[in-house]
């Protein structure tokens, strides 16, 4: 999987891979402080990526910490910050063992990044993880795509997802029923000079049911504060239609 992001690293925020963390992690931020007294400044961001949410965290202030297994996503993350790589702590690791150091902090986000588990065992080592980071009573926030969600992403057909000068990126989708599996291969054209170079890599989500993920969280010392959809409305199992949803839990005390 990280093989797959070193190449997709050098276009991910093009193709607008990183749009969904970039748009929510403040608006979960501020929704954390205003429904949840939240109070914090340590933030842990699981799956970092190329650090689009970074930039507005360090202008308000918070002490920031991401972790990513791509060593090239991350150096994406470097040079994006410039001179404000200084005050973030940037490791490449592995969410499901984050290195002690990395804590004590106030809030772990994971976004768009938990569908990529193998399956419930690495998602409950995730849980795992984040709890041996967070100060009891704070936060671990992270959306998850449902199992219509997943379903509905494997039934697009194949796609152009970026057409540009110096830039064509193909998308095919396949959808493994049995599985609950989807997996988008990206076909990459770019240009280097005067070549083309082409390029391939994929990005596989699996769901799980909403109430496996929470029995997870209570398993492993977290209570449920809120379970939302993407509209921030309450989230039912088996009454909300939604392709996508939020939880809220934090660390027991």
């Amino acid at each position: 999987m990280s093989a797959d992001y070193d190449t997709l690293a050098p276009i991910y925020n093009a193709i607008g891979m990183a749009a969904f963390a970039e748009s929510m992690a403040p608006r979960l931020i501020e929704y954390a402080q205003g429904q949840h007294e939240w109070m914090g400044r340590r933030i842990l961001d699981l799956g970092c990526g190329t650090g689009v949410i970074f930039p507005d965290l360090i202008h308000y202030g918070y002490i920031i910490k991401g972790v990513d297994r791509s060593s090239a996503m991350l150096d994406v993350t470097r040079a994006t910050l410039g001179d404000s790589v200084s005050s973030v702590n940037l490791q490449q690791g592995d969410m499901r063992d984050l290195d002690p150091s990395l804590g004590p902090v106030d809030m772990v986000l994971a976004l768009d990044v938990l569908n990529e588990v193998n399956n419930l065992r690495d998602l409950e080592t995730t849980f795992q993880s984040a709890n041996r980071v967070l100060e009891p009573g704070k936060l671990l926030i992270f959306d998850m795509y449902t199992i219509q969600g997943v379903t509905e992403r494997g039934q697009h057909g194949d796609t152009i997802l970026h057409n540009s000068d110096d830039l064509i990126v193909f998308t095919t989708n396949i959808y493994d029923y049995d599985r609950q599996m989807h997996t988008r291969h990206f076909i990459i054209f770019q240009r280097e000079g005067q070549t083309w170079v082409r390029r391939e890599a994929q990005r596989t989500l699996r769901a799980f049911p909403t109430p496996a993920i929470a029995s997870l969280l209570q398993r492993n010392g977290f209570h449920i504060r809120q379970v939302l959809d993407l509209r921030f409305e309450p989230f039912e199992p088996g009454l909300s239609s939604t392709d996508r949803v939020i939880f809220l839990a934090e660390k027991n005390s």
